[in-house]
């Protein structure tokens, strides 16, 4: 067995110093900051719920082309759809301007193809969407609202009945449901 100096055994504690206590709660904090920064990044894309794409950047409308039908009032708008838009992450309001949604008894959206086929039609008493008819002259098929995307060279055409929105300074809006979400107005002449 070795007998140890008194000055060996004190070099020997020397050598045994750790991390001043400064630098040590400096590391830590450190530490934990990183942590709860890698922690926040990967909740937060856990956190995200429908509607995550803005209906904005996934829709333009034209200015509306008021006209009539014979007794129905009507307004033709082009649209610019993108990003794999279909007609059920739709429903739409008309504001009048005040702000306030107003019911136009009868009203219906039609989505008119590129073609000139019926692709689909809401219906703003119900805020539901049908699909299309089959239409043989305009070598039209079924469709159906959920799988259909919208693209360029579609119009929605708005059918107000005998209600005469124009001059009244009234809004159609469309909004976005599913995983779109805001909303896309346009004003009505």
């Amino acid at each position: 067995m070795q007998m140890w100096t008194q000055s060996q055994r004190h070099w020997r504690k020397q050598g045994r110093r750790g991390v001043s206590p400064i630098i040590a709660t400096i590391l830590l904090v450190a530490i934990t900051v990183v942590l709860a920064a890698v922690l926040y990044i990967l909740i937060s894309g856990l956190t995200k719920g429908p509607g995550s794409t803005p209906l904005g950047t996934a829709l333009a409308m034209g200015s509306p082309t008021a006209g009539t039908n014979g007794t129905v009032n009507t307004y033709t708008i082009a649209i610019t759809p993108s990003s794999g838009l279909t007609p059920a992450s739709l429903n739409f309001q008309v504001l009048t301007s005040t702000g306030a949604i107003t019911l136009v008894a009868g009203s219906t959206i039609t989505i008119i193809g590129p073609q000139g086929c019926t692709v689909a039609t809401y219906t703003f008493s119900t805020n539901a969407w049908a699909n299309g008819p089959v239409t043989a002259a305009n070598h039209c098929t079924p469709v159906g609202v959920t799988t259909t995307v919208l693209t360029s060279g579609m119009q929605f055409f708005l059918q107000t009945g005998a209600t005469n929105l124009q001059g009244q300074g009234d809004t159609l809006s469309a909004v976005g449901t599913g995983s779109f979400s805001g909303t896309v107005p346009v004003a009505l002449p």
